[in-house]
């Protein structure tokens, strides 16, 4: 479990923070705050206004975190937001004993408080957690689903027979006619990705193309016209407008749903890591399928996320960063950063309808 899910597991239960701190929290001061001495994590604040900078840690059982960490405390002691502040250690207490040992020591030394948390209670305490507030909210996330559609760019493949026959309505054989056949799994998959970003939906044993549809075929790239491979023509930028507009137009499809998923993935983790190996570190993958609330091997997570990735960067919401080892990095671009603010406030307005208040009314 990360660093990151951690402080967001602990500081979603106060109670159980505030025991580990041996702290009686009466607010959260503020998080990931930025300062000319690094990032703290978060500063907690007590009911007689003393406050508590908090740098937190999971396994510190290498030289190099310990370092790494005391060296991050010690510059905490140059901030200081009230009279009253103290400083403290916070990280798993399943460190080995001696790294245990190293870190009391330096908070006798330097006056840092030292303090500790079972990662194996935090894991469970994740699970109940986001369970809780499911239920809370009254709303539930379709989960993320692994396809084989490895970019959006495919969906020219499917609507190129709208293009060509002029027609609104087309038979599974005509609309599958740059497909071996409409029986296959292939079709079906482009098929399942047409119907899901609402370019076309089903009338009976006929497809009709939407109004969403239409306007992706009129925004093809020229080069669609003398391509032997419709599914390599690139996007054109008003085609990821009209694309943008269905994902955040609030109807969350099983395709569509994968988006706002890799975009949570990207806030949780920072964006630090992507595996470009189909088998990656066990703990990445059991962080995963908690986030996502799947039990997918290592080669499905894998190809899950990147070809969520290529969607997002096809809509230029994602920049990817090669470091030429086994993961990569990714960043929200500004657009990225508005779509997935649009998803949230989508979400809260849903949550917030479905827990409408009437006792005004009594």
């Amino acid at each position: 479990m990360n660093e990151s899910l951690v402080k967001w597991t602990l500081l979603n239960n106060l109670e159980f923070l505030g025991k580990s701190l041996d702290f009686p929290i009466a607010g959260k001061k503020g998080q990931e705050i930025t300062s000319d001495f690094g990032r703290i994590d978060f500063v907690l604040e007590d009911f007689q206004k003393r406050e508590l900078i908090v740098e937190l840690e999971t396994l510190l059982n290498s030289r190099n975190k310990l370092d790494q960490c005391f060296t991050q405390v010690l510059n905490y002691k140059n901030v200081k937001f009230a009279d009253q502040t103290e400083y403290c250690i916070l990280y798993a207490s399943e460190t080995n004993s001696s790294a245990q040992e190293k870190v009391i020591q330096f908070g006798r030394t330097n006056d840092v408080l030292v303090k500790t948390y079972s990662l194996n209670e935090v894991r469970r305490l994740y699970a109940t957690t986001v369970e809780r507030l499911s239920l809370s909210f009254g709303l539930a996330l379709p989960k993320p689903a692994n396809y084989t559609i490895c970019y959006l760019r495919w969906l020219n493949k499917i609507l190129k027979p709208f293009h060509d026959t002029g027609k609104d309505f087309l038979e599974a054989k005509t609309l599958a006619g740059y497909f071996t056949s409409h029986k296959t799994t292939n079709f079906r998959c482009y098929l399942r990705l047409a119907l899901d970003f609402e370019m076309i939906r089903a009338d009976g044993k006929l497809f009709s193309i939407t109004q969403n549809g239409k306007d992706y075929i009129q925004n093809f790239d020229i080069a669609i016209h003398r391509s032997s491979n419709l599914s390599s023509v690139n996007l054109t930028n008003e085609q990821k407008k009209v694309l943008l507009r269905v994902i955040t137009n609030g109807n969350w499809t099983a395709h569509k749903v994968n988006v706002y998923w890799f975009l949570r993935f990207i806030e949780v983790t920072k964006g630090e890591w992507i595996p470009n190996i189909k088998e990656f570190d066990r703990m990445k993958l059991d962080l995963l399928n908690g986030l996502f609330g799947v039990s997918y091997k290592a080669r499905t997570m894998y190809e899950f996320l990147n070809f969520a990735c290529n969607w997002c960067a096809e809509l230029d919401l994602i920049e990817q960063i090669n470091t030429n080892s086994r993961y990569d990095q990714l960043y929200l671009t500004p657009l990225g950063i508005e779509i997935n603010n649009i998803f949230s406030l989508d979400l809260q307005l849903k949550r917030n309808r479905l827990n409408l208040n009437f006792k005004y009314l009594d």
